[in-house]
């Protein structure tokens, strides 16, 4: 967990100017794709700024599901997050009205970080070696880099820009992955300020429960079983999952948890038999129950954590889910509104009112 990410092999490959801002594109040779080219990322800084003053930094962690291979070297989920992810997939949007352009346009300066996962990995490899996987790079067996890669970006932008304080933001398997980053990075010695964690969490009870039941939502036994192989096995760890962590007190840094209550992505209301820290169980809906260990863990800490949980009904209108109007995955990367009871409808103005609050912890 404490390694390092290598910043000796990162290369730039071009710099823009758009909207203001100027971006720059870097390749680390170090990190290979599961599949193709590899580990990327891309720096953002307002165009004027001073690059010699002291900035926090806001690094994005995007989504894109769970990956591995099978048995026969078949691809499972696909090929894009395996593969050399371009420049307009991580350049930070900051134009729009979601978290992450209302981010940038804070009179605090931040700069940005759009980070990649291409293997597939949820940010949680570290030369983990991947399993069944053909793709060999210059004659040596794969591995997975996610934890390691994001590391290095993270590194390398710190030490070209003075850099006082840095968010995770991460979606979707990003948001799961953003546990793993900001424990490594704890335990590296450069903990984050704090982690916006939106629409995903590892959370075991959960994921067999999925399985026993046969829901669609559920990921099969074969494939969790090796997917748990391509991640480093301290992260795959039941006694290490998130709201453990939490809820012990070995992860400090302090957690803004953000989830839709009628997630299609895990499968919305569906009734499940919802594992419970004492051993029972309670009937929850599915995308509750997945949230429910984190949320508890947040909540158990009381009014004066640092911590947050935001239990949100957020209405995607680009998708058709019938009398489910709070069926919206990751509902930061819009600027919809909240319905749910309990949290203001600017749900992202809530998130940076708590980001304010954490970059005057010290």
């Amino acid at each position: 967990m404490s390694t390092p990410g290598d910043v000796s092999s990162i290369t730039l490959i071009e710099t823009r100017q758009e909207d203001g801002w100027t971006f720059d594109y870097y390749r680390n040779l170090a990190y290979p794709c599961a599949v193709s080219g590899y580990q990327t990322f891309v720096v953002g800084r307002r165009t004027g700024s001073d690059d010699n003053a002291s900035r926090p930094l806001w690094v994005r962690m995007h989504g894109g599901g769970i990956g591995y291979f099978k048995p026969d070297g078949s691809v499972a989920g696909g090929v894009r997050n395996k593969s050399e992810e371009p420049y307009g997939r991580l350049r930070a949007d900051v134009t729009s009205n979601n978290l992450e352009a209302r981010v940038a346009g804070l009179s605090d300066g931040f700069r940005t970080l759009g980070v990649s996962m291409c293997s597939h990995d949820i940010y949680s490899g570290a030369n983990t070696v991947d399993p069944n996987n053909p793709n060999l790079t210059d004659g040596q067996t794969p591995k997975t880099n996610g934890l390691l890669a994001t590391k290095a970006a993270i590194q390398f932008v710190m030490a070209q820009y003075p850099t006082d304080d840095f968010f995770l933001h991460g979606g979707s398997a990003g948001s799961a992955g953003s546990y793993s980053v900001a424990w490594g990075l704890q335990e590296q010695g450069i903990a984050p300020t704090g982690i916006v964690a939106d629409a995903g969490v590892m959370n075991e009870g959960y994921e067999l429960e999925q399985i026993d039941m046969g829901s669609p939502c559920a990921r099969t036994a074969e494939g969790v079983a090796i997917f748990q192989q391509r991640i480093l096995p301290e992260i795959a760890d039941p006694a290490n999952q998130p709201h453990l962590l939490i809820g012990d007190g070995r992860l400090q840094v302090p957690v803004m948890q953000v989830y839709s209550n009628g997630d299609t992505n895990t499968c919305a209301y569906l009734p499940m038999d919802c594992p419970m820290a004492d051993g029972t169980t309670a009937t929850l809906g599915s995308a509750v129950c997945a949230a429910h260990p984190v949320r508890m863990a947040i909540q158990a800490q009381g009014p004066t954590s640092r911590s947050a949980s935001l239990e949100l009904c957020v209405d995607d209108p680009n998708i058709n889910s019938g009398t489910n109007k709070c069926d919206k995955h990751v509902a930061t990367n819009s600027g919809y509104l909240n319905t749910a009871p309990g949290v203001p409808a600017d749900y992202n103005g809530v998130i940076l009112g708590w980001v304010t609050d954490r970059l005057s912890d010290d």
